[in-house]
């Protein structure tokens, strides 16, 4: 196992978290490391837009998401590459959030990992294979 995050205690009960950084696939300008919540509920990742404007993510379209909630708001989304330790996930598109300051890691990226959400020890590991059915 590597690539273990602790859990964010900002959230009661703690939220899972994987540190990650964001690419541009076009020149390749880089965020450095930030820490993303785990959502399993969310379809879709969403980054504040200062981060997508610090690395010049190029604009992809105008959508509008809907909320568990049910209402729904426009956004922009934009084209990133999501790395997480020594793995890029290439040509993600994400939603930019020109409201909250968190990344929020939907299932469009978390869909693409082996993960252990450990709520005993508040850990998020990224697992390299799949554990051995006990």
């Amino acid at each position: 196992m590597a690539n273990s995050t602790p859990h964010n205690r900002k959230y009661r009960p703690p939220f899972p978290a994987l540190t990650i950084s964001l690419r541009s696939p076009e020149d390749g300008l880089a965020s450095g490391d930030i820490l993303a919540l785990v959502d399993t509920g969310a379809d879709i990742t969403s980054v504040p837009v200062r981060y997508l404007e610090l690395i010049q993510a190029p604009e992809v379209d105008e959508v509008r998401l809907r909320s568990h909630w049910g209402h729904s708001v426009s956004v922009v989304t934009y084209l990133v590459d999501v790395v997480i330790g020594n793995a890029a996930l290439p040509a993600i598109e994400v939603a930019g959030d020109t409201v909250n300051t968190e990344i929020v890691l939907g299932r469009d990226v978390i869909d693409r990992l082996i993960l252990l959400i450990d709520g005993s020890r508040n850990d998020t590991t990224i697992l390299d294979k799949r554990p051995r059915a006990v």
